[in-house]
């Protein structure tokens, strides 16, 4: 019970990168998703003990993604100004 909430936000997400209207609205999900990937890579971290060295990959994970986002935000901005 505990893995579907756990998986529900980031199917939802998924769903919401693959049916985007927009450029804009697909990045938005992106985010999103890779933000609760690296959340729930966290949280499985706390859980399980013995993953416990997995809480760095996590850490850049999300430092990562989110540099990824603004990134690819840049550009679009720029083809689209």
């Amino acid at each position: 019970m505990i893995w579907f909430f756990l998986s529900a936000p980031i199917l939802l997400s998924f769903l919401q990168v693959v049916s985007g209207r927009d450029v804009w609205e697909r990045l938005l999900g992106f985010s999103s998703l890779s933000t609760k990937v690296g959340v729930l890579i966290y949280v499985l971290s706390f859980l399980l003990p013995e993953l416990y060295m997995i809480r760095d990959v996590a850490f850049f994970y999300l430092f990562t993604s989110g540099g990824g986002v603004l990134l690819f935000s840049y550009f679009l901005g720029r083809r689209k100004g």
